[in-house]
């Protein structure tokens, strides 16, 4: 036990001292195609993301190298993997990439650490990695929470949520298919009637909140009714109003940006809405012959 706290120290350091490497020889360019994605299996596609990334990288370009770790079968990516994923939508050849050398459990470690400097890890993502630490590197959960600097409640919580899922929600949840919070609501069902759930929410295409109103309704019933139940959900869940499309959706859209105004501008100085006020006045000016419009020909 000594031994094994020993080396949880030593891999802890290892990504200190890793997180604080700022020379430039680090960074280097290399062909997308030569990067692995062994380490993507503990992070969460996010279309959105992903859309929000290519984007950014068709306008601005890549701002800051991505993060691989080099070993004798190449190079495989432990952060930057929407930026990776960009790159290759946009059919970019070569990539600036930080490179580390060091062990299976401490690339792990420095998943959790480099994204959690950034905020840009959920929680789930942590389970992935933790579950991975514990089940397959055979780390103990205390050995765990001294190599994250975590306590050993925070360590035991990950592993829980995310073993509570089935395999299937697992891989749910890793493609995008289901959000983080409403696979922490299915956490709370039996593991053999989570694919059911999942199904029904994707058929239907339901909300976060909408999911969320028909689990809790199942948690809150006999689980003999839940097949009832998931055949006919609508009796739990309320039918949703369709957005509005065409001319509805602008107008929409337009009672959006007016109630984004009014609030915005409560928290403005005197200076600043004397700045906005030529551009407010302007707008009610076109709405205004709107409605003169609208007026005169009903």
């Amino acid at each position: 036990m000594i031994a094994k706290r020993g080396l949880a120290r030593f891999w802890r350091r290892g990504v200190i001292n890793f997180l604080r490497m700022k020379e430039p020889f680090c960074i280097e360019e290399i062909a997308v195609s030569e990067i692995g994605e062994k380490y993507g299996v503990y992070r969460i596609v996010s279309p959105r993301a992903d859309a929000a990334m290519v984007k950014s990288i068709r306008k601005y370009g890549q701002i800051s190298p991505v993060v691989c770790v080099k070993g004798k079968d190449g190079y495989e990516l432990i952060d930057g993997f929407k930026r990776l994923r960009a790159f290759r939508s946009l059919n970019q050849t070569v990539l600036r990439i930080k490179t580390i050398g060091v062990s299976v459990r401490v690339c792990k470690a420095a998943m959790l650490q480099l994204n959690w400097s950034g905020r840009s890890i959920n929680e789930m993502e942590e389970a992935l990695v933790v579950q991975s630490l514990h089940r397959e590197d055979g780390l103990s959960q205390i050995e765990i929470g001294v190599l994250l600097g975590r306590d050993k409640s925070w360590v035991s919580r990950r592993i829980s949520l995310i073993e509570r899922l089935s395999e299937e929600v697992q891989e749910d949840i890793r493609l995008g298919l289901i959000s983080v919070m409403t696979g922490r609501d299915l956490s709370k069902l039996p593991r053999g009637n989570q694919k059911e759930a999942v199904d029904t929410i994707l058929k239907r295409r339901y909300t976060t909140r909408e999911a969320a109103k028909l689990i809790g309704y199942l948690l809150s019933r006999p689980k003999w009714e839940y097949a009832s139940i998931l055949a006919s959900p609508w009796e739990v869940v309320e039918p949703r109003e369709p957005r509005p499309r065409g001319f509805g959706a602008k107008l929409l859209s337009f009672r959006e940006i007016c109630q984004g105004v009014s609030e915005g501008a409560q928290k403005c100085n005197p200076e600043q809405r004397r700045g906005l006020s030529s551009l407010i006045e302007g707008a009610i000016d076109s709405a205004e012959e709107v409605l003169k419009v609208l007026r005169a020909g009903s």
